[in-house]
């Protein structure tokens, strides 16, 4: 597993491996680059002084930090994808990157990006970017020969159609995420889209689930074991219902959790485990899961090769397999009348936001507020927020309530829907 770092020494980002031991090339590159701000941008000239594709020069441009960070992002998302890529395969890896052909360097481009993860055309363009200022500053250094980095043009409105996803219906009911968490093919599937739709976690964020209690801060924090054994100390004495934890306390640390704007990391929470999800966790943990030292409570498939933690993007795997059994159901109309139609553009994302629009609207009707009067600085966002590890201050506040006021409508939309049906 790789890791990143802010090296206060040198005032840059780094990276490392499980191990610690630094990534050399990378952090060559991101040193020149925060030192610098400055990368290599490529122009093709011929001996006339007039530009050809004959030969090449590598001209230095100047860098905003916005954009220097942008391509730390995307060289590390980049390099933990080719981490998990070449785990099945013996011609590549992460120590050999640098020469790297094309054609891998593209696949992830064309075929990772825009067709497995559906990433928006301004994302895909970033991305190629990112990846193409970093193989110049190696090709500048003698490291390796220059990349052409690019969009496929057959896959150029592929992209622009993955940025129309956003105008898609950011809502899934609780009706129709049990449909999902029900075709999923496994229980660690089932858990990890429990996980997005009940507890709000973003899909790299179910690596912080832990077995062992563990400290922060000379903290003790209860781990995975520790709820389970709640669970075997009630039935063992047999509480009843009314006297059973039906909800459980977690501390997500902020390793795990999508990193702030130009920093490291992002914000150490609180999520609520509800009693049946922490029940379909146990279960995973005692019939499922493979036998391991690893700490993380989800682990690769038992017919994998090598058995550790899952990587950031199982998340986004599991639903998307899951997602299309459950469309297929739909288009032979296996699926009640008043589910709300899911879509091949819908993500994981989509769970977490629709347990954080549940969440909101039940802050919202508490209040006995109206939903056009809800503000940044009111009950019900300040609550989802923490809940969901969002800043809650700043220009992009206003903007997230903006979100979540959007996304009630289409709650109650649904719910109309499902009430029609079900009266008829």
């Amino acid at each position: 597993m790789m890791y990143n770092f802010q090296s206060e020494k040198y005032k840059t980002m780094m990276m490392c491996d499980y191990d610690g031991i630094p990534l050399l090339l990378p952090n060559l590159y991101l040193h020149s680059l925060y030192k610098n701000k400055q990368a290599y941008k490529l122009t093709w000239i011929d001996g006339s002084g007039k530009r050809r594709i004959k030969e090449a020069e590598l001209n230095k441009v100047t860098l905003s930090n916005q954009t220097i960070t942008k391509c730390f992002y995307e060289l590390r998302k980049f390099l933990l994808w080719l981490e998990a890529y070449s785990e099945n395969t013996s011609s590549i890896s992460l120590t050999t990157h640098h020469n790297l052909p094309e054609e891998v360097l593209n696949y992830y481009i064309n075929d990772v990006l825009i067709f497995e993860r559906n990433t928006s055309k301004k994302m895909v363009e970033q991305a190629v970017s990112g990846l193409t200022y970093y193989y110049n500053y190696l090709a500048f250094n003698g490291f390796t020969n220059i990349k052409d980095i690019h969009v496929k043009n057959d896959n150029k409105t592929v992209a622009r159609e993955n940025t129309k996803r956003r105008n898609v219906i950011k809502y899934l009911s609780p009706r129709m995420r049990a449909e999902v968490y029900a075709n999923a093919k496994s229980l660690r599937v089932e858990c990890i889209l429990r996980a997005g739709g009940e507890c709000g976690l973003r899909t790299q964020e179910n690596m912080g689930l832990l077995l062992n209690d563990f400290k922060v801060g000379g903290q003790t924090y209860s781990g995975m074991k520790s709820f389970f054994k709640e669970l075997d100390i009630e039935t063992k004495f047999g509480k009843s219902e009314g006297q059973q934890k039906q909800e459980f306390k977690y501390w997500l640390q902020g390793k795990y959790t999508k990193g702030r704007k130009g920093g490291v990391g992002g914000i150490s929470r609180w999520i609520y485990i509800p009693r049946d999800v922490m029940l379909r966790f146990k279960l995973y943990y005692e019939i499922e899961r493979p036998e391991s030292s690893g700490d993380s409570l989800f682990l690769t498939d038992p017919q994998s090769r090598i058995i550790h933690g899952i990587r950031e993007y199982q998340a986004t795997r599991d639903f998307k397999e899951t997602r299309n059994l459950v469309i297929d159901k739909q288009q032979q109309e296996l699926l009640p009348d008043y589910l709300h139609i899911l879509e091949d553009k819908h993500t994981y994302h989509i769970l977490r936001h629709s347990f954080g629009t549940d969440k909101f609207h039940e802050a919202v009707e508490e209040d006995g507020l109206e939903l056009e009067n809800v503000t940044h600085l009111s009950r019900p966002y300040l609550l989802v927020a923490e809940l969901l590890g969002h800043e809650s201050e700043g220009k992009d506040a206003p903007k997230t309530t903006r979100k979540y006021i959007r996304s009630v409508k289409a709650k109650l939309d649904q719910e109309k829907s499902y009430l029609r049906c079900s009266n008829g």
